[in-house]
């Protein structure tokens, strides 16, 4: 299932946020965990086993490596909610995206971001054509689509 749009949703006093309803069926018994920045991401669980596969772990890796996967995994909560469709979000998932009253759910294809409603809006500033053509490139080489700005490529399409 393709994650997309954006649902606002309060967080009540003891840390649950209800799900938005579109995503629960695909999330559940997944996990959430520290993202990026200020963001949490939420995986279904077929991803996250892929990704928790992809991070092996091993002592003789090098320090940033174990740090990684120690922020990656030490914050991980799996995906259930009570008959509400609430999520109790931990503490320190909480603390780690500034989660406070309202919250919001970003779909990014296979995966769902969540926000605190600030975060969202300073993050949902317009880019201008320069910077969208800017960016869309830089998605497309990291994509392994190289193409040129003002060029059509997957990405778009």
């Amino acid at each position: 299932m393709a994650f997309y749009g954006s649902y606002l949703h309060a967080l009540d006093d003891k840390g649950r946020v209800a799900v938005p309803a579109k995503f629960r069926d695909a999330l559940l018994g997944g996990v959430v965990t520290k993202g990026p920045g200020y963001a949490l991401v939420m995986y279904p669980p077929a991803h996250w086993e892929r990704l928790a596969g992809e991070r092996a772990y091993s002592d003789v890796a090098d320090a940033d490596y174990r740090d990684y996967l120690f922020h990656f995994f030490s914050s991980s909560q799996q995906i259930n909610w009570d008959a509400q469709g609430r999520l109790l979000l931990a503490a320190q998932l909480r603390d780690h995206a500034e989660l406070s009253r309202n919250v919001v759910f970003v779909g990014m294809n296979q995966a769902v971001e969540i926000y605190s409603e600030e975060r969202f809006t300073e993050r949902s500033k317009r880019v201008e054509p320069g910077s969208w053509e800017r960016i869309r490139a830089r998605a497309a080489e990291a994509m392994g689509q190289a193409t040129s700005v003002g060029q059509p490529s997957a990405v778009d399409a």
